[in-house]
This record gives C-alpha cells, sequence and structure tokens, in this order.
C-alpha cells in the first residue's frame, strides 16, 4: 500500500532482540515528531539533510551524515530545518541500555556507571561508515556470532572515543527515589488504566508531588511517559506480526482508533504500514 504524500517509508526489523528502523523520507514539507523518550539508547544515522534536535534542553543543529546518541531517559523532539528538495536517508538502533552499561565495565578504561556524551551529535565520520555498514548487516542474512562481533567492535570504538561516564542514578531524596518506583510501577503496569492517584499511593507522595518529582526527574509527565511506553512496546508487537487491534488493546490503548493516532503522532506511520515494512530474524 503506497504511503501518502510526504509521509516517510519505514522499514523496521528486529535481530538478536535489538530493534531497528530505516526511514526514507521522500521531497516536500518539513517533517516534525514531537517530544519522546526511550528506554533504550538510541543511536540515530542521518544520511542526507540538515535537522534540528531539542535534547538536554537546548536546540541543535544536526548536519547530513552525522551520527547522533540519545541516551536513555533523555527527552527529545526532531524536525526538518526547511522544506525538502530531495529525499532523505535515515536510520536508528535502538540499543538494549544493559548491554551498553556492561560493556562500558568490560572495557576497564571508564568509570563505571552509565555512559554520556559531550555532545548529541559525535564528530566522527568513520563510526559513522562503520555504523552505517552495521546497519546494513542486520538486513541480510549474516550469522549471529559476525553480527555480533561487528556490533561490539563498533560499541567499544563509540564509548573508547568519545563515551564518558555518569553515575547510574541522577535523583537524591525521596521524592527523586519514588518518581523512580512510579516509572518501574507504569512499566510493569502498561496495558492498566493507572491513575495517578493510585500511582501517588504506591510511591507514598501526594498527587501533586509525585506529577512534580516525575517530571522534574525524567522531562515527561507521568500520562506522557506511559504513552511513550506503550508505543515503545507496541513497536516491538507490530513486529511480531501481531495484529494492529489486538497490539491496540495488549498495550492498554481504548481502541485502534485511539492507538493510531498516538502511534503516528510519535512514530510518523501508521501501525499498519509499520507492521507491513517488518522483517523479523531468529
Amino acid at each position: 500500500m503506497p504511503v501518502r504524500s510526504g509521509e516517510p517509508r519505514i522499514e523496521a526489523w528486529s535481530v538478536d532482540g535489538l530493534l531497528l528502523e530505516r526511514y526514507r523520507y521522500p521531497s516536500g514539507p518539513p517533517v516534525a515528531y514531537p517530544r519522546h523518550t526511550h528506554d533504550e539508547y538510541q543511536l540515530c544515522l542521518n544520511f542526507e539533510l540538515p535537522g534540528r534536535v531539542w535534547y538536554a534542553r537546548a536546540w541543535h543543529e544536526v548536519a547530513p551524515r552525522s551520527m547522533t546518541v540519545i541516551l536513555p531517559g533523555e527527552v527529545h523532539e526532531t524536525r526538518d530545518v526547511d522544506h525538502r528538495a530531495a529525499g532523505a536517508d535515515y536510520r536508528v538502533f535502538y540499543l538494549d541500555r544493559g548491554s551498553v552499561d556492561a560493556l562500558v565495565t568490560e572495557l576497564g578504561d571508564r568509570p563505571g556507571g552509565t555512559p554520556s556524551f559531550r555532545d548529541l551529535v559525535v564528530p566522527d565520520a568513520e563510526l559513522f561508515d562503520r555504523f552505517t555498514r552495521l546497519h546494513r548487516a542486520y538486513q541480510v542474512a549474516e550469522s549471529r556470532l559476525a553480527r555480533d562481533c561487528l556490533l561490539q567492535s563498533a560499541l567499544a570504538g563509540l564509548l573508547r572515543r568519545h563515551g564518558g561516564a555518569r553515575p547510574v542514578g541522577r535523583t537524591t531524596g525521596h521524592s527523586g527515589r519514588a518518581a523512580h518506583r512510579a516509572r518501574a510501577y507504569l512499566r510493569d503496569n502498561l496495558a492498566s488504566n493507572v491513575s495517578l492517584a493510585e500511582l501517588a499511593r504506591v510511591v507514598h507522595l501526594s498527587p501533586y508531588h509525585l506529577a512534580r518529582s516525575f517530571t522534574r526527574e525524567f522531562g515527561l509527565a507521568p500520562h506522557a511517559y506511559l504513552v511513550q511506553a506503550r508505543i515503545n512496546l507496541a513497536r516491538r508487537l507490530l513486529l511480531q506480526a501481531t495484529s494492529v487491534t489486538e497490539v491496540a488493546y495488549r498495550t492498554g490503548f481504548h481502541d485502534p482508533s485511539h492507538f493510531t493516532r498516538h502511534f503516528v503522532r510519535v512514530v510518523g506511520a501508521r501501525p499498519g504500514q509499520y507492521a507491513r515494512s517488518a522483517r523479523t530474524y531468529n
């Protein structure tokens, strides 16, 4: 089924538990995605066109042939700089947080904790090419060992050259810990119609203080985080050939139209289009 004018063509696939996406944008008006977050590291390869990203509470310019790394839980927003006179290609890795953090420890040349990066944009043409080759390798029938070695080598290069370290947690005090417990509760109850009052009772804060603490800690209000977490789960369910209707209800949306509206707003494609593009390897 052809996409509507201006919409990207999206391929999505899962290999060895790793989620990958490829966006191919036609010429057309600027595209913008609202502020959102991911539980994984998001490594993005921008090939042709300049863009802008709101990240770490500031706007950043992203030139063609640029790689960006977005840390887990960091709110970001992306948009085109101007009308696209030509098409553009954009590739994304979603990297498991535990695997990346474990590699930091294994390298032995960084202090413990979660890696950070000085800037959103990683200025390294050689690494850009390596991750491009790696992304393409996940589209062909490579052995798992080959893929694993390529991934570990590329990640090790990224972390050694550009990854610092920061403490795993950045919260202090009772309210910060409560916000983290609230987030965990939402993750465990994605399909439930959780109220703010219920969430507040679970973490022993008032609804007002919980909402403030959660937003301060994670950059999104609890309800906005819940929508994002549901969409992140929906991506993976769609890659398993689960029907759009079933995904909608399994991820806690009221009905398929409600789910589709949120999915298009966050992902930029309809769930059915996303699912039809999927290729999943075991």
